[in-house]
């Protein structure tokens, strides 16, 4: 072999590692997800969550941020998707069981806008946390077809907050 042969060699070598530093298409499109969601107020976060001893949620957490001077909402409550063979709650709307909190604090028409909003969730969501000050979506970004136009309207409205961003 002559010597450009044996160069070109570890040439190559040395830069295929660096291939692997590339993103993936599905990194590509995570990407402009998160921006997006970032563009619209939408806080994200890629941790586990431990919601009790019991249960720990793994995923893309999409969350939705009341104002500091707002008068913080009293209660909590976490909802899972139903799944097959598996019961972590009561039923409380279709394909969602209540894990944790209660649903008393809500008033009818923020339950009625809650059942609502959960129509519109990209079907790989798996929970949904509301607390005094977020609403939080727990999903695993798998769903292209996420319109985060609408889940943020819709989740602004049920937090009372569309009239304000």
């Amino acid at each position: 072999m002559s010597g450009f042969w044996w160069f070109l060699l570890i040439i190559v070598l040395m830069l295929s590692p660096m291939s692997m530093l590339m993103p993936s298409a599905r990194q590509k499109k995570l990407i402009i997800l998160r921006e997006k969601a970032l563009g619209l107020g939408i806080k994200v976060t890629v941790l586990p969550h431990q919601i009790n001893d019991d249960l720990r949620l793994v995923g893309a957490a999409y969350r939705w941020l009341r104002p500091a001077d707002e008068r913080p909402l009293a209660g909590y409550l976490c909802l899972l998707k139903k799944e097959e063979g598996r019961d972590r709650g009561e039923v409380v709307f279709p394909n969602w069981q209540l894990a944790s909190g209660k649903l008393d604090f809500l008033s009818v028409p923020q339950q009625a806008g809650l059942a609502e909003w959960l129509s519109y969730l990209p079907g790989d969501a798996f929970a949904v946390e509301w607390g005094s000050a977020t609403l939080a979506l727990w999903w695993h970004e798998q769903d292209s077809k996420a319109d985060l136009d609408t889940l943020n309207a819709k989740a602004l409205a049920l937090l009372g907050l569309s009239k304000q961003r």
